[in-house]
This record gives C-alpha cells, structure tokens and sequence, in this order.
C-alpha cells in the first residue's frame, strides 16, 4: 500500500505489486512487478465494524499498460475489505458528558454541604442544567463514527473477480 487510507473522508489509494503476476498456467507474464494498482474506498464506519471496502479501479503496469479491474481488496483468506486499526473515540464520545456529570456532582457535594449553614445556596437549578447539558452533550456525541486507519506500507490482497482480457495489449505466438 503506497497511500494510508483513513474512513473519516472517501478517497483515492494507491499500491504497488510487490510480484510478478502469471497466467493461470503459469507461463505466460501478464503484470510485472512494480506496476500500480489504483483504488477508491467511502467514507464511514459503523460500530462493530473492522473493515473497509475498497475497490480496485485499474492496474498501470510499468510498460504503461492500463487495464480496468474493477474487483474488491481482501484479507489473505478471501474476506472483503481490508482490516486496520479502528479509533472508537470513546474520549470524544464520552469525556464531555462525563466531565458534565463530574461538574454536577461537584455542584450537588457542595449544595447538600450547605444545607447546615444559614447562609443558603440553592443549586438545584444549576446542578439540573448541568444533568441537562451531559445529556445533550451525550446525544450529540454518541453518534461519532469510528474511524479506521490502514498504514502506508502494509501489504494487501485483490481478489480478481472477473478475467482479465489481455488480446489488446500481448500477442501470443506459437513457439516451434
């Protein structure tokens, strides 16, 4: 993988084969080493998931042959997408509403400390707007995507889901 992929934004990636790759009989070379491989993925990860699809667009070999692919990234036993490190947010997801609720604690320690003095506070009001703000703060913040991130570097698998027609490109002659 030449480009990091990162699901916050869609965008465009770029790997290199790190082989040569053979026909199926195994004599025939039908992309070298070293040609690029382009690819597309969406923005967006729902909770639970640990993958990301992309899909493999066109192959530009170093001659400067370009063929159309159009087929999925997997992992090495064949499962669509590619896996990476996924961020959950939980610090943005949680921290402001629990750091309200720490304030409203703080406010119902100190109302309920005054109660024995003569000189009153009343807190209920506040330590009530602040139980409403966590909330709110919760509910606008629960709902952060994760994120996943795949590094430059790592190696990937695409699964060549339909044939390939190579005619244009290679002529084949019997050899005698």
């Amino acid at each position: 993988l030449e480009t990091a992929i990162s699901s916050d934004v869609a965008g465009m990636t770029r790997c290199q084969l790190s082989r040569d790759i053979y026909s199926t009989n195994g004599k025939v070379l039908l992309l070298e080493k070293g040609s690029h491989i382009v690819g597309e993925y969406q923005a967006g990860l729902e909770q639970g998931q640990a993958r990301i699809f992309v899909l493999w667009d066109r192959i530009e070999t170093p001659t400067g042959v370009i063929l159309d692919l159009a087929s999925p990234g997997t992992d090495n036993l064949g499962r669509s997408g590619h896996s990476g490190y996924v961020d959950g947010h939980f610090g943005q997801r949680f921290g402001s509403a629990m750091l309200l609720s720490l304030i409203g604690d703080v406010g119902t320690y100190y109302a309920n400390k005054s109660k024995g003095n003569s000189n009153k506070i009343q807190f209920g009001d506040t330590i009530g707007g602040t139980k409403d703000l966590a909330s709110i703060a919760l509910q606008d913040s629960i709902h952060i995507k994760p994120t996943l991130y795949k590094n430059q570097g790592e190696h990937i698998n695409v699964f060549v889901a339909r044939d390939l027609d190579f005619r244009s490109v290679y002529e084949l002659k019997l050899s005698q």
